[in-house]
């Protein structure tokens, strides 16, 4: 219930439209009550020829006809209103959980992201946040005016033939059994039916995902018998589960017209022996038919709200994440020199798990550039990425200019920070505001400078709507020379004081090379830099290369320096340029 409770928080500034919503659904409720009044009135004194007199008669149709027009009327009006209100709280209250969900996820640490898949993120951000929208939408209302039914209609029939009532009331409760027998069955059913639908689209996904190695491998009949066996699986589940339905409905559909009939001939006996009239059965009939509803709705409110409680738990769960941690009175950085210093830095990315840094020295001097190189897994990206505190430390320190980055508020230290990654992201809009993502609120003119200064302005306007192309999802119409000649001008508008390149020029041909690594250059001048080296080529200009090996520091210097020192880099170099000309000056 605390779960549940801190689910309907969000329904709380809609409070009013929420009374608004239940006082609709109230009306819309009454305006059903009319039509049992309409024909017991219809039979007893329009259509029995003994009711009346002809004008008698007629008045009475007229009445029944005004009151039947008004119900229509009322009960369209207010249940338009009713959907309206329902459906602006529901939306209106998921609006606002997926939005604190959204600013939640991007508070989290990155050490989250790395042990969770994308898919199950999105899981509880959209299908678990659909499932509390129903609970907000009309679930809560629903009980209410269900309750309303129930209680005026048995007070109804009560009050009508208390004797009648006590043979037509266990009917409804004898559908709601039957209808709840079924209930665990027919989830267990419909489980099976999504689990198995879940197989035969992994199998499709993978074969199209793979479809180049079936057709090589001349796999497609094993493929297909491999699909096959998986949707023979979900036959057997849908046929198991459509039987039951079926079974389900026949059963409670038998209870509820043998208690029906049976009330039909026991109230028809009392009518020909003058103990009540057509009417009031008619009546009683048409009542206890409103019951059937509410009964149905009952049996189905324990799968909806445990279903509701089971998402809200998801939901809570992922909103008691620790987001990133900020120090208490965190200070803004200011104007930065761009001096990084790395003191007895040690790191693991779990508690109980492997050190990956250990007892990392390094001093960046302010403008320096320094090449990160080392075999894969030697810690390259970690140890940058301790930098905008994407991880932190699990023991020394990281200090920019003096101050531990623990100490400094999270946006003032990143709004400092500029990255390149190796495959850069891009957003699936237009190129104009993928260049923009560096910075809020840019000009056009100053996107273009950009541009121009990272080498893409040309291939831009060769672009059929140049800066307002749409470059498809994370960037699949444009190259990979190109999306990194965007990811650099996104990084020169940022312009940072501290720029993080994960070079990557391995996978371009010469030309597309050459202008990343000139649009590197030129981004670099100025700033302090650290490169992630994937060739070592790319480093030969660099300041000090800090070559990294088991989780240390084993060599640092320049390039000339390191290959005399006939060590890991040099290695690392012959590996790479054994039959390589001397390096460029």
């Amino acid at each position: 219930m605390k779960i549940l409770r801190r689910a309907l928080r969000y329904m709380a500034p809609y409070a009013l439209m929420q009374w608004a919503a239940l006082g609709c659904a109230l009306i819309v409720t009454a305006t059903g009550f009319i039509w049992p009044y309409i024909s017991k009135v219809l039979v007893d004194k329009v259509l029995w020829p003994q009711a009346g007199t002809q004008a008698q008669r007629q008045a009475a149709l007229l009445h029944v006809t005004t009151l039947s027009i008004a119900a229509i009327v009322a009960g369209a009006v207010f249940g338009i209103a009713r959907a309206y209100l329902f459906a602006r709280v529901g939306e209106r209250a998921a609006a606002d959980l997926r939005r604190d969900l959204f600013r939640h996820l991007h508070r989290l640490p990155m050490a989250y992201f790395d042990g969770n898949k994308t898919g199950s993120i999105m899981s509880v951000v959209q299908n678990d946040v659909e499932a509390l929208q129903a609970l907000y939408a009309s679930t809560l209302v629903d009980v209410t005016t269900n309750l309303l039914m129930v209680v005026v209609a048995t007070g109804l029939l009560l009050w009508q033939s208390p004797s009648l009532a006590l043979i037509g009331l266990p009917v409804p409760v004898l559908f709601g059994v039957v209808l709840a027998l079924f209930g665990r069955p027919l989830r267990h059913a419909g489980r099976r039916v999504r689990e198995e639908t879940g197989t035969v689209q992994e199998v499709l996904q993978e074969s199209i995902a793979g479809v180049r190695e079936v057709k090589v491998f001349g796999r497609a009949d094993t493929e297909l018998a491999r699909f096959m066996e998986r949707v023979s699986g979900l036959v057997r589940a849908r046929i198991g589960m459509a039987v039951l339905g079926a079974g389900n409905s026949s059963i409670a559909d038998l209870v509820a017209w043998s208690g029906m009939t049976l009330l039909l001939v026991v109230g028809s006996e009392r009518v020909i022996a003058g103990q009540m009239s057509a009417g009031t059965v008619v009546l009683f009939l048409n009542v206890l038919g409103m019951l059937f509803g509410p009964a149905s709705a009952f049996v189905n409110l324990y799968a909806q709200v445990a279903g509701a409680v089971g998402a809200a738990d998801r939901v809570f769960a992922f909103f008691d994440l620790a987001p990133e941690v900020q120090k208490e009175g965190a200070v803004t950085l200011e104007d930065v020199e761009g001096r990084i210093q790395f003191q007895q830095v040690s790191f693991r990315y779990q508690e109980d798990g492997p050190e990956v840094l250990r007892g990392i020295d390094l001093d960046i001097r302010p403008g320096e550039m320094i090449a990160l190189v080392g075999p894969s897994g030697s810690g390259k990206t970690t140890l940058a990425s301790l930098i905008p505190r994407l991880y932190d430390v699990s023991e020394g320190c990281v200090r920019m200019d003096g101050c531990d980055v623990r100490s400094v508020t999270l946006d003032s230290l990143r709004a400092r920070i500029a990255f390149v990654p190796q495959e850069p992201f891009l957003f699936g809009t237009t190129i104009q505001e993928n260049i923009a993502f560096g910075r809020e609120g840019a000009s056009l003119d100053e996107i273009v400078a950009a541009a121009k200064a990272a080498n893409a302005h040309d291939f831009i306007l060769a672009l059929p709507e140049g800066y307002a192309t749409q470059v498809g999802e994370r960037g699949t119409r444009l190259s990979g020379g190109q999306k990194q000649r965007l990811a650099l001008a996104r990084a020169i508008l940022r312009d940072p004081r501290i720029l993080i390149l994960d070079e990557a020029t391995s996978a371009q041909d010469a030309e597309s090379e050459r202008q990343v690594q000139e649009a590197m250059r030129r981004l670099m001048q100025g700033r302090t830099s650290i490169v992630i080296a994937h060739r070592l080529s790319t480093v030969q200009r660099a300041d000090r290369i800090i070559v990294l090996e088991e989780q240390g520091i084993r060599e640092s210097g320049r390039h000339a320096e390191l290959l005399a020192q006939d060590g890991l880099y040099a290695r690392l170099h012959a590996l790479q340029f054994a039959a390589a000309s001397s390096p460029e000056p």
